[in-house]
């Protein structure tokens, strides 16, 4: 029946509403993505505001993602049971309240668990992003809308990145993505399909069900370990970038945002163009692999370069090698014959799972305490992380088009 249901996606009626779709899930993340790097960006106010340590200001920033470590499993495999769109819209409920509110935390306990609840909407999303554009995309787009859809993160971080600083308080700053992540939760109640008009009814079983058929594939856990160490890597980059181009560098906070925008920047370029070239060619690991162990390198030569418009150049490569790369890995549960639509929600819970504990413990629990305030040090295991993570793609199986 897997093999099947996948199959049929090939022929699914092209409904344009598909792009709606796609819209609502791109603007859900950019606002997820925009608020949380606001605090990286923000960093020069808040780590003396509330006297954080290296790895207390690493909890914070990756606080949104610590909630998709606990939730990404569960959501996905409710998804699979009761539709995405009922599941993404209990988590906006939450993450509103933790966006908009965090002008009020007073210490670092209640900033990390508004942080928390700000990231509930994307990671029951991210856990179900393969089983919603599936439903509405074609196999052989579903690399293209996918790194479409990856590119909403990037947007959001370089918009916030580069602006953040900008605003004349924090609290004006949170208040105004709150409001932002407000409406568009509105709008994803409105607007928001699990599939198109005359698509067949997938099977209804116990959640447990779609959880254990999920967790049997070894493929499965290699896209989820291939993930955990790129976003580890990524996460500590980003995250202490700027910063650390302020105290090492002595670059202005807004000039530090913006370079490291340059990042995302080419995360954007390369989530469009990578899928598009692989739905192109109908192969993926030609172009995974290498984009994979590559991007880490490009990531610590641009460090140690001493001038500005080098590393911008690296930054940017880093940035669309690790595009290409993401997009990829993530539509994995919808390529996968023994894992198709019924049970995708439950591959990506399992798969966002792993992701978000490389992005959150890597980063808050390993990196940062060993390097201390090393940057180079820092940068060096970052990197040295992502490698590991490249290195996982090679045995993962070719899942294109024409496999």
């Amino acid at each position: 029946m897997n093999t099947n249901m996948n199959n049929s996606n090939t022929t699914l009626s092209l409904s344009p509403y598909r792009w709606v779709i796609l819209i609502l899930m791109w603007l859900a993340i950019l606002i997820g993505a925009g608020a949380q790097f606001q605090v990286a960006a923000l960093a020069y106010r808040i780590i003396p505001e509330f006297k954080l340590a290296s790895g207390q200001f690493a909890m914070l920033l990756t606080a949104p993602m610590l909630s998709a470590v606990f939730f990404s499993l569960v959501s996905g495999a409710l998804a699979d049971r009761f539709g995405v769109k009922k599941v993404v819209s209990v988590g906006f409920a939450f993450s509103v309240v933790g966006v908009y509110f965090r002008y009020a935390a007073r210490s670092f306990g209640e900033f990390f668990i508004l942080m928390f609840l700000a990231g509930i909407s994307s990671a029951f999303l991210n856990a179900n992003a393969a089983k919603l554009l599936g439903a509405w995309f074609p196999r052989e787009q579903m690399g293209t809308a996918m790194g479409i859809y990856l590119t909403a993160a990037g947007v959001g971080m370089s918009i916030a990145l580069a602006t953040s600083a900008l605003f004349p308080t924090t609290k004006l700053a949170f208040v105004t993505a709150g409001l932002i992540m407000l409406v568009v939760w509105i709008l994803w109640m409105v607007l928001v399909k699990n599939r198109p008009e005359g698509a067949p009814e997938l099977p209804v079983m116990p959640v447990t069900q779609y959880i254990g058929v999920a967790a049997k594939s070894k493929n499965v856990w290699m896209v989820g370990l291939a993930m955990m160490f790129l976003m580890g890597a990524a996460m500590t980059f980003s995250g202490f970038l700027p910063n650390a181009l302020h105290e090492v560098r002595g670059v202005n906070p807004v000039a530090a945002g913006f370079i490291t925008s340059f990042v995302t920047l080419g995360t954007i370029i390369g989530s469009i163009v990578g899928p598009a070239i692989s739905d192109r060619i109908g192969k993926i690991k030609p172009l995974l692999i290498p984009a994979a162990l590559l991007a880490p390198i490009a990531l610590y030569t641009s460090w140690i370069l001493s001038q500005i418009g080098s590393m911008v150049i690296l930054l940017a490569t880093n940035g669309i090698l690790a595009g290409a790369t993401l997009p990829l890995l993530m539509s994995f549960p919808m390529r996968l014959p023994e894992i198709g639509p019924i049970y995708a929600g439950s591959a990506g819970g399992i798969i966002a799972t792993l992701q978000l504990i490389g992005a959150v413990f890597i980063p808050s629990f390993l990196i940062a305490p060993l390097a201390g305030q090393n940057y180079s040090m820092l940068f060096a295991l970052s990197s040295l992380c992502g490698l590991i993570g490249g290195i996982v793609t090679l045995f993962l199986p070719e899942a294109g088009a024409k496999a």
